[in-house]
């Protein structure tokens, strides 16, 4: 249970998972009182990044279908790279 394991997510082991399996936060009365410190800790961070010169791309190849449901997603996975702006 405590070691590296990266296969742990691999698309056959999520799908034998039970749906809530994966809730970093929790759910309900019990959910992390700092999860919306969280996310907006990382969103402040992410901006950081944006700022200091780093470029975000799509990974090559990569074609992003949308999903247009009550929030627009992508169909797939979404891969980048992420490099200097020079």
């Amino acid at each position: 249970m405590y070691r590296f394991d990266p296969e742990r997510f691999s698309a056959d082991r999520m799908q034998k998972l039970p749906q809530c399996a994966f809730e970093p936060f929790g759910l309900g009365k019990r959910k992390c009182l700092a999860h919306r410190f969280a996310i907006a800790d990382v969103s402040v961070l992410l901006a950081k990044l944006l700022r200091s010169g780093l470029k975000f791309q799509l990974a090559p190849g990569q074609i992003v279908k949308v999903m247009y449901d009550a929030v627009s997603r992508p169909s797939e996975e979404v891969w980048i790279t992420v490099g200097r702006d020079n």
